[in-house]
C-alpha cells in the first residue's frame, strides 16, 4: 500500500457557478498554498450516575483552510474575487493586458466567487465545496511580499479522485523592488506623495463572512454565508523623520487621508500596460506603535482603519493588471 506522503500533497480549485455545488477543480495556483482542515462541533453527553460520557452529538461540520504564499500578479485575483468582490475585468486597448477591478460596497451585499477545492495526491485526496476566502493579508518588506489568509467551506468529502490535468496559472511574482507607498490628502491626489522612507507595510481584510446554519436534514453543513462586520487595516512602518512624524497631525485632528500601496512590474502584461497590483484606501489613524530600531533606522509604525469616505463613495478599491482574461 502506497503511503500518503506530505511532500506530494497538492491543491487545485474550480470556480463554482452555484455556491456549494461542486465543480471540477481545474485550476492550479503556483504562488499560493491552501491547507484544508476538517472542523466539527461535537458535544458529549454523560447521564447522571455515570462517570463517562455515553454518546457524542455531532452538531455542526464544516471545513476551514489557511492560505500562505508569495505575492503574485495572477494568484491575487483569485483571493480578491472571493474575499472582496467579483471583479470587473476589462481588456486594455487591443493588447494581452486585462485590468481587474475590485470595489466592495460600504453598504450593499457584495457578490463574490466561491470555489471547489481539492487537496491531496493520487494516493488519496479530499475536497470541499463552497470554499470562500474570509480574510487575506499582504505583507510588504524589502525581503519580499508575503501572502496569508483564511477561509471556510462545507463539510469535507474524503476519498475523491483529483480532477486531472488542471490548468496551471502562470507564476508572476510581485517583487519588493516593484513596491511603492503613497499617502495623500484627497482621493483625487492618490499617488502624488510617496512615503520615501517606508520600511514595511501590511494590508489586511478579515472576518468577511460567516456561515448560516439551519435545521434541515437535507443539509449536512452550512447552507449559505453572509457578510459580517469586517476588520480592514493598513499598517506602515516608516522612518521617524519629518515625513514619518508628520502623521501626528493627522492623528490629532482625526482627518481622513488616502493610502496607496502599489506594485508595478518592469514586465508588461500588454504593450504599454505593465503588470500592476494596486490597493487604494481612505484611512484614519487608529494606533501608533512604539519607536523601534529597524536595521539601524529609528522608526515608528502607524496603523490605519480603512474607512468609508462619502465623497469618494467607498472605503477601498483594488486593481490588478495581468494577462488573465477571466478566472
Amino acid at each position: 500500500m502506497a503511503e500518503r506522503a506530505t511532500l506530494t500533497q497538492g491543491v487545485q480549485l474550480g470556480v463554482e457557478s452555484t455556491s456549494g455545488t461542486a465543480v471540477a477543480a481545474n485550476k492550479k495556483l503556483n504562488s499560493t498554498s491552501i491547507e484544508t482542515k476538517v472542523m466539527a462541533e461535537i458535544e458529549p453527553y454523560r447521564p447522571m450516575g455515570t462517570k463517562y460520557a455515553t454518546t457524542e452529538i455531532l452538531g455542526k461540520e464544516w471545513s476551514e483552510f489557511d492560505i500562505e504564499g508569495v505575492g503574485s500578479y495572477n494568484d491575487s485575483v483569485y483571493l480578491f474575487a472571493s474575499c472582496l468582490a467579483d471583479p470587473t475585468s476589462t481588456q486594455q486597448a487591443a493588447t494581452t493586458a486585462y485590468l481587474h477591478e475590485f470595489e466592495p460596497s460600504s453598504t450593499a451585499t457584495d457578490t463574490v466567487k466561491t470555489y471547489t477545492i481539492e487537496h491531496g495526491s493520487s494516493v488519496r485526496a479530499h475536497k470541499l465545496a463552497y470554499g470562500i476566502v474570509t480574510g487575506v493579508e499582504f505583507e510588504f518588506t524589502r525581503d519580499g511580499v508575503a501572502v496569508s489568509g483564511s477561509g471556510m467551506g462545507q463539510d469535507t468529502e474524503d476519498g475523491i479522485t483529483l480532477t486531472s490535468s488542471p490548468t496551471s496559472i502562470a507564476e508572476k511574482p510581485m517583487l519588493p523592488t516593484d513596491v511603492d507607498v503613497y499617502y495623500d490628502t484627497t482621493s483625487g491626489g492618490l499617488g502624488s506623495t510617496k512615503l520615501v522612507r517606508a520600511l514595511s507595510a501590511t494590508v489586511s481584510v478579515s472576518d468577511r463572512f460567516g456561515p448560516v446554519w439551519v435545521l434541515n436534514s437535507a443539509n449536512d453543513s452550512f447552507v449559505a454565508t453572509l457578510e459580517t462586520e469586517p476588520t480592514a487595516e493598513i499598517s506602515v512602518m516608516v522612518e521617524a523623520d519629518s515625513q514619518g512624524m508628520g502623521l501626528l497631525t493627522d492623528m490629532r485632528d482625526t482627518s481622513t487621508n488616502f493610502l496607496r500601496i502599489t506594485s508595478t512590474s518592469a514586465d508588461e502584461a500588454g504593450t504599454g500596460y505593465p503588470y500592476l497590483w494596486q490597493w487604494d484606501a481612505a484611512v484614519k489613524i487608529k494606533e501608533i506603535g512604539e519607536f523601534s530600531d529597524e536595521d539601524g533606522v529609528y522608526a515608528i509604525e502607524w496603523t490605519f482603519d480603512m474607512v468609508h469616505d462619502p465623497t469618494w463613495g467607498k472605503a477601498y478599491y483594488v486593481a490588478v493588471t495581468n494577462q488573465l482574461t477571466s478566472l
